[in-house]
């Protein structure tokens, strides 16, 4: 019996500690994959919200002010989900750099994929 409560309690903290969220992926700006592309941000940001639902993420949020795209998917057969959150920037020389911060709902799953790939090859097919 103690063996069960020790497991029970050990699943308990690995599932509470290990959780993300949008606010984790936007206070986690600056760590993300980026590249800077030859356009215009007006260029590239229709293309960069575009391409939330073309790589097979949900759109919840994008705020052109702030330069912020928020991106959700939900629990699937392999993950407990992911938050992405997209930063699309005024470079120098007309420039525009694009960040992308992927985030696991759940730290602990291996199975989560790391959307800046998808996200970045749409980018570079597109722009």
């Amino acid at each position: 019996m103690k063996k069960v409560k020790l497991f029970c309690l050990v699943l308990v903290t690995v599932v509470a500690t290990g959780c993300t969220t949008l606010a984790d992926s936007i206070a986690s700006k600056g760590t993300g994959k980026y590249k800077v592309y030859e356009k215009t941000k007006e260029e590239v940001w229709p293309v960069a919200k575009e391409a939330v639902s073309s790589v097979g993420l949900k759109l919840i949020s994008a705020q052109e002010k702030s330069d912020m795209i928020l991106a959700q998917r939900g629990v699937t057969f392999f993950s407990y989900g992911e938050n992405v959150a997209i930063f699309v920037e005024e470079a120098e020389n007309n420039t525009c750099r694009v960040e992308v911060v992927s985030k696991k709902s759940m730290e602990t799953n291996i199975f989560a994929p790391d959307w800046s790939n998808s996200i970045f090859r749409y980018l570079d097919n597109k722009l």
